[in-house]
């Protein structure tokens, strides 16, 4: 069996630092490296989890990949979904599903500069209050 070393989630981008930008202050992603044409980023101290930004017209995209997204999504797992999706609307993202209680959790849904559909999620075990209490304020 081959030896995975880590794992790089490609999205193909319109406008590279735009997209940068976006995950940067969103997420709190760091950029681990950097091309003309791409460039990664990992959450701080992860190596072996990336998000790779790449020019949606590079030489490098696969062809069978140009043009392409479907079937596809990204999930976050974050501390704070209210305060994710309030940095996603001061981005200008569209914001799909606002913020709400799901069982015991938080959910809410955007998408990305390039129309990336992202879930966020907070999990039961770190939401400090109630749901529905969270999402009153």
């Amino acid at each position: 069996m081959p030896v995975t070393h880590r794992i790089r989630f490609n999205i193909l981008c319109k406008d590279l630092s735009d997209s940068a930008a976006f995950y940067q202050r969103v997420f709190g992603m760091v950029e681990t490296e950097t091309h003309g044409w791409l460039r990664v980023f990992s959450l701080p101290g992860e190596t072996r989890l990336e998000l790779g930004l790449i020019d949606e017209v590079s030489e490098f995209v696969p062809r069978g990949a140009r043009g392409i997204v479907e079937g596809a999504y990204i999930t976050f797992v974050i501390e704070d979904v209210v305060a994710a999706v309030h940095a996603a609307h001061a981005e200008g993202v569209e914001i799909v599903e606002d913020a709400r209680g799901f069982g015991n959790a938080v959910h809410a849904v955007i998408r990305d500069p390039n129309g990336i559909v992202i879930d966020l999620f907070t999990p039961e075990a770190a939401v400090q209050m109630p749901p529905s209490e969270l999402l009153a304020g």
